[in-house]
């Protein structure tokens, strides 16, 4: 008797995903940036989601550093490099950072890099996917400080009743 949660082999080797078939799931994936950088860090893929997220159409960031992405501060303190050695070194690297837009409007994203490789095992360049949270962020930085207001109402509630000595 077959097990109904097994596929049928048939059913397996009936439909192999072509490159346009996974071009199109990326593409699809529009609140996620997904672009590919080669070996140098420039960028030669770039999906809809990107477009969406950052504000450059494909036209305007193909050919250019991914370190266009990062603050100046992140530059300088040599964040994108810090990201592609730890990449290379654990296989990947995540962060959580505020990043650049086209207009220079910073977001705060959540993200990963990691390395491609070909079939022979050969270095392709990178990958890297981000989601923009900049509304959750502020959602938590709001509550946040809203927490402190409540905080130092209640210090200051609780000192105005009591008697001095």
């Amino acid at each position: 008797m077959k097990n109904e949660t097994t596929p049928d082999k048939k059913l397996l080797n009936w439909y192999v995903p072509t490159a346009e078939f996974y071009s199109q799931v990326i593409d699809s994936l529009e609140d996620y940036s997904i672009f590919t950088m080669d070996e140098h860090l420039i960028i030669n893929s770039w999906s809809s989601g990107s477009a969406k997220i950052f504000g450059y159409e494909t036209r305007d960031i193909v050919g250019r550093h991914f370190s266009i992405i990062f603050s100046e501060e992140d530059k300088k303190e040599g964040v994108p490099k810090r990201e592609i050695e730890t990449a290379n070194k654990e296989g990947r690297a995540t962060d959580n950072r505020w990043h650049v837009k086209k207009d220079k409007s910073r977001f705060f994203a959540s993200g990963l890099v990691f390395p491609l490789t070909g079939l022979k095992g050969e270095k392709m360049g990178y990958v890297k996917i981000l989601r923009d949270l900049t509304e959750i962020k502020k959602t938590e930085e709001a509550a946040a400080k809203y927490l402190a207001e409540l905080e130092e109402l209640n210090t200051h509630n609780g000192q105005r009743g009591r008697k001095p000595g």
